[in-house]
């Protein structure tokens, strides 16, 4: 076993069995390895002159060297002969284990990668050297809350310095009254009538616009302004007119409870009380007959029962400002 050659050591069974198949030995499929490495090792010596050419021995035969030439007589020369043999043997074994010993290229390569730790690129580390990262999560949201407070502020002078809050208030002041109240009133019912005596007129076509949010073609409509020339317009209208703004604003003006107090001015509890009186008998009594009446009735938001709404609306709302004013 120690003769053996430390090439056919380092090689496995199967390795070594397709290696003596490879020379043309046989009746070796039942040795064991250490067997089967002294039968190849015996083979490939005696047969040195025949197989040293093959590449696929060229380890064994590197390592073993070139055979040694024996003089046909005496006996010093077959000792001299073994002792230079050891000593170039055990060279060779020592030198078959250092090249066994020393890592390869590769494994250098790979304990290299293992060993280097991955360093990020020198662009990457400048780029967050020159953010102004903060230094932990409680300053991020300090510099959150300041720059929201900022914003905040810019908002609110702005506001504050533009005309903006002068004219609500003032819109508020003007509108914060029964009167107000009374003209809001009296304008949805003058919508409403006027949508349905005054007719929309065809004018024209207005083409696909896409980039405007056109995207079919769409007929323009106007109100026909020919109508206020007709019977069919002032007839309603006139009604409308004389039920919910003269009749009223005479009936405030004469039977004013708040004359003897304010001295002067209209009241607006009884416009709402005599308002109401008007419509009912009118439109829904029927005190006054023609087709005026059904139009007005018709086309007034709620019709009837709309306008007593608005009436009682405006007496509550006459009644609220007296109890305010006490």
């Amino acid at each position: 076993m120690s003769n053996v050659a430390y090439w056919l050591q380092r090689q496995r069974k199967p390795d070594l069995q397709n290696l003596a198949a490879h020379v043309g030995m046989k009746d070796f499929d039942n040795l064991l390895k250490t067997e089967l490495e002294v039968a190849v090792d015996n083979y490939l010596r005696a047969n040195q002159t025949r197989l040293q050419n093959d590449l696929q021995l060229s380890g064994f035969y590197k390592r073993i060297g070139s055979p040694i030439k024996r003089e046909s007589g005496g006996v010093t020369t077959s000792s001299a002969a073994e002792e230079v043999k050891k000593p170039k043997q055990r060279r060779q074994t020592l030198k078959a284990r250092e090249e066994l010993d020393q890592p390869s290229d590769n494994d250098a390569q790979l304990a290299l990668t293992t060993t280097t730790p991955h360093t990020p690129p020198s662009s990457t580390l400048s780029l967050a050297r020159r953010l102004p990262l903060p230094a932990s999560p409680s300053l991020l949201a300090d510099r959150i809350e300041e720059q929201t407070t900022s914003l905040t502020n810019s908002a609110s002078t702005l506001y504050t310095s533009s005309p903006i809050p002068t004219t609500l208030y003032n819109l508020r002041a003007r509108l914060s009254s029964v009167t107000s109240i009374q003209l809001l009133i009296l304008a949805i019912e003058a919508f409403g009538l006027f949508r349905h005596v005054v007719p929309l007129k065809y004018l024209t076509t207005i083409p696909a616009i896409p980039a405007l949010g056109i995207h079919s073609e769409t007929a323009l409509r106007l109100p026909d302004l020919f109508a206020l020339l007709t019977v069919q317009f002032w007839g309603p209208f006139g009604l409308w007119v004389g039920t919910s703004i003269l009749l009223p604003a005479m009936g405030a003006w004469f039977l004013n409870l708040r004359a003897q107090a304010e001295g002067g001015g209209y009241d607006p509890v009884a416009f709402g009380v005599v308002k109401g009186l008007v419509g009912w008998i009118v439109y829904v009594r029927g005190g006054v007959g023609g087709d005026s009446t059904g139009v007005v009735e018709g086309s007034v938001p709620g019709g009837s029962v709309g306008m007593m709404i608005g009436a009682g609306v405006a007496v509550l709302g006459g009644l609220y400002e007296a109890v305010l004013r006490k």
